[in-house]
């Protein structure tokens, strides 16, 4: 159990589970109250929806999980490409605001793209950019993987081609590729699969009402 240091200022946990190990981020003050709390619980038994929720009771205003977090280093990296993948400019502005507006507010907000950063990619079919990915710097020499697919184009292998791209790209600036999905989204977890990606850890996110703080 410990006080937010990464994620200061976040109003939620954050349940880290690698193996048989867990970490508990919490905000600062509330580390003492929640510690003594989850003295009762076993790994497996507080890294769950319903278990997170016996433990905070009312403060819980959303669940999100668990995720699945996959790693990627070169020696494992099965890339696939396909034609119409290329690195996005700032003129392709106007194609990723038609992908965001086409996945929706949930969707696009998963994939974390924002329409003015680097290191993004696309994949082109009949004229119309049907998937983006991107992947973006974070602590540590990793890279976060972030991918949205078209609704009407998925289960094509676009998103994978984007991804493949986005990967190669981290790889090669010497970053290790990190890849994260809700474990129930399976086509998800099999496209990280499909391209190297072995799982490493799970997450479980939890937001707290501000009142809860």
């Amino acid at each position: 159990m410990v006080g937010h240091h990464e994620l200061a200022g976040h109003h939620g946990v954050w349940l880290f589970r690698h193996h048989a190990s867990l970490c508990v981020s919490v905000p600062p003050d509330l580390v003492a109250g929640i510690q003594a709390a989850a003295g009762i619980y076993t790994v497996d038994s507080l890294f769950s929806p319903a278990g997170i929720r016996a433990l905070l009771g009312r403060r819980i205003e959303q669940v999100v999980g668990p995720a699945y977090q996959g790693y990627i280093e070169p020696p494992n990296f099965r890339p696939l490409t396909r034609p119409g993948v290329r690195a996005l400019a700032p003129p392709d502005r106007v194609h990723l605001e038609q992908l965001a507006e086409a996945c929706g507010v949930e969707a696009w907000g998963h994939a974390g793209i924002a329409f003015d950063e680097a290191h993004v990619f696309g994949c082109f079919a009949d004229g119309r950019l049907v998937a983006a990915a991107r992947f973006r710097s974070a602590w540590c020499e990793t890279a976060h993987i972030g991918v949205a697919t078209h609704p009407d184009h998925r289960r094509r292998h676009y998103g994978s081609a984007v991804v493949s791209a986005a990967s190669a790209q981290a790889l090669e600036a010497g970053f290790i590729g990190l890849y994260q999905t809700l474990l129930e989204n399976a086509p998800s977890v099999a496209l990280a699969t499909r391209l190297g990606y072995r799982a490493y850890a799970s997450l479980l996110a939890v937001r707290l009402p501000s009142e809860a703080m």
